[in-house]
């Protein structure tokens, strides 16, 4: 079992050498929504930045909006235009858990999802998915999201003491 972090702006300035010591990776939210500076998350250059020079393993996340195919080409190519310059050690994920979304059909969220992750791959990305249990059993149920590594919120009231592995 490896112990990682899962870091935004919300953590606040992280003092890396610190947790250097006490994680084998890291997954760094890079921003969200679609392609525009403003929504890129403003630590993420540094947090990437003191990955790499520590040799903290990491990969990233976005938090998605993404309702149609065009926005879902926006926030992956919002990823790319971030990620280009390191190298990645873990998944590209899509953080699927906004409630816009959530109103969406299973068929279009999955459209959506077909349209990030094939501009992922043809960028020779590793991508995944973030989402709840109940998104996992309830939600994304297309046969897409079964080709790719499931990052599975633990909530306790979902998952009990046990965890779940999927």
């Amino acid at each position: 079992m490896f112990d990682g972090i899962d870091v935004s702006q919300y953590q606040g300035e992280i003092d890396w050498e610190k947790v250097k010591n006490h994680i084998d990776y890291a997954i760094l939210r890079c921003g969200y929504g679609q392609d525009i500076i403003a929504q890129d998350d403003p630590t993420f250059k540094r947090n990437a930045d003191e990955c790499t020079r520590l040799d903290i393993p990491f990969g990233v996340y976005l938090y998605s909006y993404a309702t149609d195919e065009t926005s879902a080409l926006s926030e992956a190519r919002h990823i790319l235009r971030l990620i280009s310059n390191y190298k990645l050690d873990y998944p590209v994920y899509l953080d699927l858990e906004d409630p816009r979304i959530g109103r969406l059909t299973n068929e279009q969220i999955e459209k959506n999802c077909r349209v990030w992750v094939d501009e992922m791959e043809k960028n020779n990305y590793y991508s995944g998915f973030y989402a709840s249990y109940y998104w996992w059993t309830s939600k994304l149920t297309g046969a897409l999201f079964s080709k790719y590594t499931k990052w599975v919120a633990r909530y306790a009231d979902e998952l009990g003491a046990q965890g779940y592995q999927m």
